[in-house]
């Protein structure tokens, strides 16, 4: 039996109450599958423990954003913030 194993396609109870933590973190896990990858090896890239991203998984708070932003970079994604307000406001 080899050390390694594939990402499980398994969803947690979320950490937090925040639903766009809740949906980054969905996000950024769902990433992380799609890509074959292990917590621990994204952690380990990210300079994250596991429990961070297991953290930042689930939606949970507290979590500083530099470290939200080195998983991202590990999972090969650009964070971005987009404008929600309504565009017919401004006029």
């Amino acid at each position: 039996m080899t050390g390694t194993s594939a990402p499980r396609n398994k969803t947690g109870k979320p950490a937090g109450d925040d639903p766009e933590l809740i949906a980054l973190g969905s996000q950024l896990a769902q990433r992380r599958r799609d890509l074959g990858r292990l917590q621990q090896d994204v952690a380990t890239e990210a300079g994250v423990s596991r429990s961070t991203l297991h953290t930042i998984e689930h939606g949970g708070t507290g979590v500083r954003w530099e470290k939200v932003a080195a998983v991202a970079q590990a999972l090969r994604l650009k964070m971005t913030f987009a404008d929600t307000s309504d565009r017919s406001e401004k006029r």
